[in-house]
């Protein structure tokens, strides 16, 4: 009887072929659990041990593990995460001298988890990467702000430790989103590789490399992945291999000196014949299931090799061969309903999601888990999928309506009905937020928020800055006003502190009520959300034709979502990211008004209101 093979945790599909694989072939599998989670109740695995965690106790860990080793007689050991890839780097000359250990040695192993080594190596061999964005910190940001082209994606440089990072892709649209997050972590531009967006399909190629050879070549096509922003395959397509791409791919094994299986992925657009390196994953991926189900049994071949055997590959396999994670799906289309923003990554559309969700349940599928003679860990996963999914929705519902309920009881019946009016016609798009087609002989701007103490206060003074250096054009007055009475006589203490980032101080700003007198001497007012629109539309329905929302600006066909959030009961970075938005919109005002101010010097008379300056 052969000797059993050990497995470290991962993915529970990944794991699970992994044992079903060898369980076929007689081969008994254990399952350790390194830093926690359970085992996957399949029939495929003989047995399970729990070891010490290789991060908080690194000694017991070794001792535990090659304890387990010793007693159960294993000669095999397949690390199937990057984690787990990490354990047996750490202890690769002890445990090498008792076992087989699935992956090449550690100085081979790390040039693929760390990812800016892969890329050196990629372009060693002529293959197309991504274009690196060098910013280790603020200022060198700052400095680079103008030859910066977005998106651009942030990724952890390593992946020995996936349990420090928060995401596995980040998506920055523009400058302000990118700065916020060094402005959150001051190291973000040395702990994450920063690059280009590239756009197009997830191709993997999966290999098997022995003695500097490909021995089986097997392709797939992601189509959906979780997260949205990228990750492992939720769906995905078998292809015929495309040689280019397979020739890079071994061109660069090659290049690392790889032994063993690898996955080596590339970002395709098709329409464009371009393709760029992801990267390399140095273990057995997510969709495997399909390549399995396929015919090219990676697992038994990899045992096969280890053993002095060699293996019996096909020579083909079918194209078109469908694979679909259930679990992870269920856990997509749950994360579109429970967050506005995956990671930054515009998301796609919710109703769209769902119809292409329940789609996917038709035709022939190569299931990721599930399977009628070992149906156990499939229904482990869609119940703790469904549990997490529904949990999720319930607890952002009722959080959503808390808010909600907070916030029209607050603005009274007759306000909160117009808003919820507002919002459901922005939110099915039969209204839009519009920029004023034309600002030529604009004198005077007013901004117009709930209380006045911190978004249009600071509208108004980042207005006064922009305009400030125009020589030789007319004078424009400058506004904020509170639709509410304040018992507050300064700006908000967030918004004092944070101002100075921006070149401007609120220290002599004090809120105003809004007065049909400003509302007069105004020629544009501009709003923050739907309840400033609301109670615009109720207390004063003459103004509504110079009303609009600032966030319009710059938006050509018209904004869906036109909202500057209230960050009042928020965080003194949500207040931060607020002034950030601003700074943007208004600039883009600004640079309107400079543009188009066209009126002749004689005309220059500036509205005057008690309290407001011009510029």
């Amino acid at each position: 009887m052969a000797r059993p093979v050990l497995v470290f945790n991962a993915v529970p599909h990944v794991v699970v072929a992994v044992a079903r694989s060898l369980h076929r072939q007689g081969i008994p599998v254990t399952f350790a659990h390194v830093d926690g989670g359970g085992t996957p109740a399949s029939r495929a695995f003989h047995n399970s041990v729990r070891l010490p965690s290789y991060r908080v106790a690194p000694e017991e860990f070794i001792d535990s593990l090659c304890a387990v080793i010793e007693s159960q007689g294993h000669d095999m050991l397949i690390p199937c995460s990057d984690p787990g890839l990490a354990a047996a780097l750490e202890h690769y000359d002890r445990l090498s001298s008792l076992l087989h250990i699935g992956c090449p040695p550690p100085k081979i192993v790390r040039s693929v988890l760390d990812k800016g080594k892969t890329i050196q190596a990629a372009e060693a061999c002529g293959i197309l990467t991504p274009g690196n964005c060098a910013l280790p910190d603020l200022r060198t940001l700052e400095s680079q702000r103008n030859r910066l082209q977005f998106p651009i994606i942030a990724k952890p440089l390593s992946k020995e430790d996936e349990s420090k990072h928060t995401f596995k892709m980040r998506y920055f649209a523009a400058y302000d989103d990118l700065r916020d997050a060094f402005l959150l972590d001051p190291g973000f531009g040395v702990q994450n590789l920063l690059q280009e967006f590239c756009p197009g399909d997830g191709v993997g190629i999966e290999m098997l490399f022995h003695q500097n050879q490909p021995l089986t070549m097997f392709q797939h096509r992601r189509l959906k992945e979780f997260p949205v922003s990228g990750g492992g395959s939720v769906t995905s397509v078998s292809e015929p291999l495309d040689p280019l791409l397979a020739e890079q791919a071994v061109a660069l094994l090659r290049e690392l000196k790889w032994e063993g299986v690898a996955m080596v992925e590339f970002k395709c657009d098709r329409a464009q014949g371009r393709a760029v390196l992801m990267e390399v994953n140095g273990r057995y991926w997510g969709s495997l299931p399909l390549a399995i189900g396929a015919g090219i049994d990676f697992p038994f071949y990899e045992w096969q090799l280890a053993h002095g055997q060699k293996p019996v590959i096909p020579a083909s396999y079918p194209a078109g061969l469908r694979f679909r994670w259930l679990g992870g799906d269920i856990r997509r289309l749950g994360s579109l309903f429970n967050q506005t923003r995956g990671d930054g990554f515009p998301l796609p559309s919710k109703t769209g999601e769902s119809l292409r969700f329940l789609k996917d349940f038709g035709g022939p599928i190569c299931p990721a888990i599930w399977s009628w003679k070992d149906p156990m860990p499939a229904l482990e996963d869609w119940r703790g999928a469904l549990r997490n999914a529904v949990g999720a929705f319930v607890r952002g519902t009722i959080r959503n309506l808390k808010q909600t309920i907070a916030e029209y009881r607050y603005h009274g019946r007759r306000n909160s009905m117009v808003a919820l009016r507002l919002r459901a016609l922005y939110a099915l798009g039969l209204k839009r937020a519009r920029a004023p087609r034309n600002v030529a002989g604009v004198r005077s701007v007013l901004f117009v928020c709930h209380g006045n103490i911190i978004r249009s206060a600071m509208a108004e003074a980042l207005l006064r800055k922009y305009l400030q250096h125009s020589p030789g054009r007319p004078a424009i007055g400058v506004a904020s006003a509170g639709l509410t009475d304040q018992p507050q006589e300064r700006a908000d203490s967030r918004s004092l502190a944070i101002a100075g980032e921006f070149g401007v101080s609120l220290d002599a700003h004090r809120p105003q009520r809004l007065t049909q007198e400003l509302i007069d001497q105004a020629d544009l007012i501009f709003i923050m959300d739907y309840f400033n629109e609301a109670r615009m539309l109720v207390s004063f329905p003459a103004a509504k034709d110079k009303v609009f929302y600032l966030s319009a600006f710059g938006q050509q066909r018209g904004w869906r979502n036109p909202e500057v959030p209230d960050p009042n009961l928020g965080t003194v970075e949500d207040v931060r990211r607020c002034y950030h938005a601003l700074d943007l919109h208004v600039g883009k005002l600004a640079n309107a008004l400079k543009e188009s101010s066209t009126l002749p010097s004689e005309t220059n008379e500036v509205f005057s209101v008690p309290g407001v300056e011009t510029t």
